[in-house]
């Protein structure tokens, strides 16, 4: 930890070693300033960043999803931020390829390397899947036709098919998954925040509803090389 985090108005939070300048990181600054602290980040891997969050190495972390109960421990702080949804995306002369899921069964789809996806995709063990780790290269794949559909967030992939002049040319899919995936901001009580409990959350409360949060994300793929 470096030594800036001792000071008692720094927001103390960690990401993953690959996404120091991501979208986390500007999530975190924004309600960082809106605590009036300084934000220092400490990259870790996603285990550690539990752990540090609950041995209060940490203060807070965001991107964090509630699947099972494994992370009792840790107080999800309402209401969530964001709610992304998986979205299937074709060249735009292929759009009513994959009306269904079994439509899936005889194409290519690019995936992000370690990715979790919706209930059904994960269950089905015979799908053609071709793992990247950027929407970038999930998209120069469709163009050059070794994949026939990729599934990644509609909420990042539509921005940043504009940026590339794209927004014709590859559009979403017939069919589409019905889940959605809500993301939290996480503290648990042996952070210095929890005192401040409501007043975290009345400030995500307020970036929700001024579509603050939203914003952010817009900005950053449209802002992302």
């Amino acid at each position: 930890m470096s030594p800036i985090a001792l000071a008692e108005n720094v927001l103390r939070s960690s990401v993953s070693p690959e996404f120091t300048h991501g979208l986390h990181v500007k999530y975190l600054q924004y309600m960082a300033d809106k605590l009036s602290m300084k934000l220092d980040i400490y990259p870790m891997p996603f285990a550690r960043r539990i752990s540090a969050l609950r041995q209060g190495q940490i203060d807070l972390m965001v991107g964090m999803q509630r699947e099972n109960s494994l992370q009792d421990d840790v107080i999800y702080l309402q209401p969530h931020y964001e709610e992304l949804q998986h979205t299937f995306f074709v060249l735009k002369t292929q759009q009513s390829s994959i009306n269904s899921f079994e439509d899936l069964q005889d194409k290519t789809i690019g995936v992000t390397i370690h990715a979790k996806y919706y209930h059904q995709f994960n269950s089905q063990t015979d799908l053609a899947l071709v793992a990247v780790s950027s929407l970038k290269q999930k998209i120069e794949l469709l163009q050059k036709g070794r994949i026939d559909t990729f599934i990644h967030y509609k909420e990042s992939t539509l921005p940043t098919l504009e940026k590339m002049g794209l927004s014709d040319k590859i559009v979403i899919a017939n069919y589409q998954p019905t889940e959605s995936h809500p993301y939290f901001a996480t503290i648990t009580t042996k952070s210095r925040l929890f005192e401040r409990k409501d007043e975290v959350e009345k400030i995500i409360q307020q970036g929700v509803a001024n579509g603050d949060f939203k914003r952010i994300r817009q900005l950053h793929y449209q802002d992302t090389p």
